[in-house]
């Protein structure tokens, strides 16, 4: 009996634990803008807008297009642009000088101006090695630095990775206006490239060695059955040299997103960024804008360098004989032609086309299909 009501008690607090927890934001925290961006001193800039919306908002960010941003001097704007329908807006900062400081403007489609104060810019060095070791049936990859006047000390990386992939199937025909005919071979739609960026905050600072160096700071795992290694992969690294207090920021906003979860986690703090509103001073604005000068290495792993127990497996993708007058049915329910099925010439045309999955014949279903400017042959 007593086991009969520990088990009911059991059940009723299951069956009360399932209703959804759907937190509500606050109105101060929703519709907040925010900045990211650093400004690369002699080359291009990338800056991106965004708003803060509520946990439930479907989109990861909303996007703040239509607004004016300016790169100032101590007497007018050197160089200026307006963020895209997606928020972005590139800029190119070739010009500027690390010897000068310069500050951010911004302004909003409804009239908001938002300031830096003048930035220092920092030297960044360059990039020692990508290195990369064996481990947990994988490569982990690794990227060291150093700077010989000992001013860098705090540094963050970003890295966009590059793999190339085919499909299994080529395809000789297509349907095009109800007929079959050859399928044009300039079109390349079985070698494609797919991408990806990196997503963790990666910090290293050496503010308390002897040494301005940075040996083996982790970047990023890949596992040895990965589609990332069945061909080539590349890695591009991007290094960033910040102030305290930018670097300060980062490491508040890595805690806060990433090392948070469990009573023993650091409890979150509040992010407060190098950009001000000047129209409303009591308005919060997330973000901070770094300067100077960014340095970058690029690495190839081919395939041959796995070890021979990892092993890439395959999308199952099965080809099926269709008749001709079914061809039509199928193409519009995601399948494609790879030939005419075998036929026996003696006894006139074929009947049968052999068809397959597209995402088994058309690799831009899943990537790029232009090849990208440093791919090797």
């Amino acid at each position: 009996m007593k086991s009969y009501i520990a088990l009911i008690i059991i059940l009723v607090i299951a069956s009360a634990c399932r209703e959804s927890f759907s937190p509500e934001v606050d109105a101060h925290f929703r519709n907040l803008l925010v900045v990211e961006g650093y400004l690369n001193i002699g080359d291009s800039t990338t800056f991106i807008l965004s708003r803060t919306g509520d946990l439930k908002d479907w989109q990861g960010r909303i996007p703040e297009a239509g607004s004016r941003i300016e790169v100032q001097n101590h007497q007018t704007t050197v160089i200026s642009g307006t963020t895209s329908e997606k928020g972005d807006c590139l800029l190119k900062t070739t010009g500027l000088n690390l010897n000068e400081t310069y500050r951010i403007k911004i302004t909003t489609k409804d009239g908001s101006v938002y300031q830096t104060d003048f930035l220092e810019s920092k030297v960044t060095p360059e990039i020692d090695s990508i290195s990369r070791r064996i481990e947990n049936d994988g490569f982990k990859l690794y990227v060291s630095t150093h700077d010989p006047s000992n001013k860098a000390r705090f540094y963050s990386w970003h890295f966009q990775e590059t793999w190339e992939i085919t499909t299994p199937f080529f395809s000789l025909l297509e349907l095009k206006n109800g007929r079959i005919v050859g399928r044009d071979r300039s079109i390349n739609i079985n070698r494609c490239w797919q991408g990806n960026g990196s997503s963790a905050i990666l910090l290293s600072s050496t503010e308390r060695l002897s040494e301005d160096r940075v040996s083996q700071a982790p970047l990023t795992f890949i596992k040895g059955n990965s589609i990332k290694l069945n061909l080539l992969y590349s890695i591009l690294v991007k290094q960033y040299a910040h102030t305290r207090e930018g670097y300060q920021y980062l490491e508040d906003m890595k805690k806060n997103t990433e090392e948070i979860g469990s009573i023993f986690d650091p409890q979150p703090s509040e992010l407060k960024g190098n950009i001000t509103c000047v129209t409303n001073p009591e308005e919060q604005v997330l973000g901070w804008i770094g300067a100077g000068t960014v340095t970058e290495k690029r690495i190839f792993i081919h395939r041959r360098e796995r070890l021979p127990t990892w092993s890439y497996r395959e999308e199952a993708c099965e080809s099926r004989d269709v008749p001709l007058d079914s061809v039509l049915i199928y193409t519009t329910a995601g399948y494609l032609i790879k030939d005419y099925a075998p036929f026996d010439p003696m006894k006139g045309p074929p009947t049968h086309a052999t068809m397959t999955r597209d995402k088994c014949i058309d690799c831009r279903l899943k990537g790029s299909n232009v090849k990208p400017p440093y791919w090797p042959d």
